[in-house]
């Protein structure tokens, strides 16, 4: 008789696929470091954003971050849907949520996902032990070489999977359940998968991006995976509520503010607000990066640019997962690098003005007169550097994906915080306490395998 309705223990794997969307989405992208948003200090040390009165992420003094949520909430989600639908006891039911084959891929899909991020941020990480319960309490580390090499596997399997002709699937609030855009995320982020590795494994990368190129990946702006937030708690965008129900903690960076400026990119207006205290100087003044508290706190608040009312502070504002932006970029890299035949300049141009319109710019003139810029055209005779700093711009509060690309190429070239602590912007972050602690003999041997466990050592394919 005693069942409590608020805490039940059969749930519909449509919810489960709804909760571990919105959690992942939280971990990723949260506007609190302490309480979830591994892409805040990313976005700091690329300098896409600065700390409002300074602090010690931006002076590279925080060291530590927790991954535990992952797999305590999102990750352990998505396996049970993995579970109960290939369970003969339990698929049946289900089912109910649209045919298990195409659940199961979307589970596997995200999972590929979201531990791309983790494995981005903390290099060698707990992979093939985890989310299994009491089987493996205290799971191994895995080397990223692994991590990377299955991801691959998972997104060519989990795409093969798919089958459109038998359904859509319920609870999915990325694509509504539409599976041949599940397909072709699939095969994009082989791409992006792929691509990470073009130091270090420069043929399997090309090998995975003709694979992915070959079976479909996003054709266009509509294809994007974007994740749009809800009016009220707690589902509600987390900048809007540290910007209009607590107090505002970042400005866009001045680095972001001046490159745009210097190439006078339409992208500005979408991405910042002009300062509120005109008085200060007005117009768009980017938060200065790498101060420490002292300095930054001489700084008024409303003298520098925040992050645009409208497209980013609203409570339902809509964040990117991956665009079809990135995608060209994808294909303007491996035509460059003879990996898929192509014109690249032409999937460079194509990547901008897909940025472009994403942010709202739709006036195909200004696209051609921003395309037409000396600083924008694209540089054949260095043409990593003219993608990896429209990249750059593109990947605007995509926090994790804008700093591996910076650590991949290097580009744009950015200067160490004034206020650093240590002689270099960081490369990962430190393992979180709690693994120190309970995981001690699996931590140690992950760091005697992968180096020192602070910012500056360098995750594999970081080279």
């Amino acid at each position: 008789m005693n069942i409590d309705p608020n805490q039940p223990v059969v749930v519909p794997t449509s919810s489960l696929l709804t909760g571990a969307q919105r959690e992942l989405v939280a971990d990723i992208f949260g506007n609190h470091e302490e309480l979830g948003g591994v892409g805040l200090p990313a976005m700091v040390y690329v300098q896409q954003m600065a700390s409002l009165r300074g602090g010690t992420t931006d002076t590279y003094a925080t060291v530590e971050d927790d991954f535990s949520t992952f797999y305590t909430n999102g990750l352990r989600d998505l396996e049970e849907i993995i579970t109960l639908n290939t369970d003969e006891e339990t698929m049946t039911n289900a089912a109910l949520s649209g045919p298990s084959h195409n659940q199961i891929a979307v589970a596997r899909i995200l999972k590929a996902w979201a531990f791309q991020n983790i494995t981005d941020i903390w290099g060698d990480i707990p992979y093939t032990e985890t989310l299994q319960g009491n089987s493996f309490p205290l799971p191994t580390y895995n080397t990223q070489e692994t991590i990377y090499m299955d991801l691959l596997k998972e997104l060519s399997e989990a795409a093969e999977m798919i089958n459109p002709g038998d359904g859509k699937i319920s609870g999915d609030i990325i694509y509504g359940g539409d599976m041949d855009k599940w397909y072709r995320f699939a095969n994009s982020l082989k791409m992006r998968v792929g691509l990470r590795l073009s130091k270090v494994a420069p043929d399997v990368a090309a090998s995975a991006l003709s694979e992915a190129v070959a079976a479909g990946p996003m054709i266009s702006t509509d294809d994007s995976a974007f994740y749009q937030f809800l009016e009220s708690q707690p589902n509600n965008n987390p900048w809007f509520f540290r910007f209009e129900l607590s107090v505002p903690n970042y400005g866009v960076g001045s680095t972001m503010v001046d490159m745009l400026k210097s190439v006078n990119d339409p992208r500005l207006e979408k991405y910042a607000d002009p300062a509120f205290n005109q008085d200060l100087g007005g117009g768009y003044i980017g938060q200065p990066v790498g101060l420490d508290v002292a300095s930054g706190s001489a700084i008024s608040d409303f003298a520098v640019s925040w992050p645009n009312a409208q497209n980013i502070l609203q409570a339902t504002s809509t964040f990117t997962i991956m665009s079809y932006s990135e995608v060209a970029f994808i294909l303007a890299e491996a035509t460059e690098r003879g990996w898929i035949s192509g014109d690249a300049s032409d999937h460079y141009n194509t990547a901008i003005t897909a940025s472009m319109e994403q942010w709202g710019i739709t006036d195909p003139s200004a696209i051609a007169d921003y395309l037409a810029q000396e600083e924008v055209t694209y540089d054949t005779t260095n043409p990593i550097k003219s993608i990896g700093n429209q990249k750059w711009i593109s990947l605007y509060m995509q926090g994790v994906q804008s700093w591996s690309e910076w650590r991949r190429l290097q580009i744009p070239e950015l200067e160490i915080a004034k206020d650093a602590v240590i002689d270099a912007i960081p490369r990962r972050r430190g393992y979180p306490p709690s693994e120190i602690n309970l995981n001690k003999s699996n931590y140690e041997a992950a760091v005697a395998r992968q180096g020192t466990d602070d910012l500056l050592t360098r995750v594999w394919w970081d080279k």
